[in-house]
């Protein structure tokens, strides 16, 4: 079942993502609590467009979806997509995926982006959900 994120789910979403982004191919390691503040920022910022996906009562997914406006109307920024590892490769990422395109399309929203890992395994992930690499894009980080 997919339903609208809670606040109270955040702390379970945090959980997810920190145990998700452990691994390859982030290695991260959060502190201070602060992935649950990370995802609080996202939440106030996205909360009428935050899902989480449940399997059997328990949260074992969630996206994160900023709507906003550019150029020709609206546009869409998949901010976060993250499935417990315990639940990948089940379909759960795609289930997430499909939902989030049928509420686009009922919002009328003309183009979704989304950053990702330079990997293989996620690249292909989001192709397979009809995603490409712009060529005319590039992000940049400073330290």
């Amino acid at each position: 079942m997919i339903r609208k994120m809670k606040k109270r789910d955040l702390s379970t979403c945090a959980r997810i993502l920190e145990s998700a982004y452990s691994q390859e191919p982030y290695n991260e390691k959060f502190f201070d609590n602060n992935a649950e503040k990370y995802l609080l920022v996202k939440y106030h910022n996205c909360s009428d467009n935050s899902f989480v996906l449940e399997d059997n009562g328990n949260i074992i997914a969630f996206i994160i979806l900023q709507i906003s406006f550019w150029g020709k109307g609206k546009q869409a920024i998949i901010e976060e997509i993250v499935v417990d590892p315990d639940f990948q490769r089940r379909g759960f990422g795609r289930k997430l995926m499909e939902y989030s395109i049928e509420y686009f399309n009922s919002l009328g929203i003309n183009s979704v982006m989304l950053w990702a890992k330079n990997n293989e395994k996620l690249i292909n992930f989001y192709k397979k959900n009809n995603f490409f690499v712009a060529d005319d894009f590039v992000v940049m980080f400073k330290k």
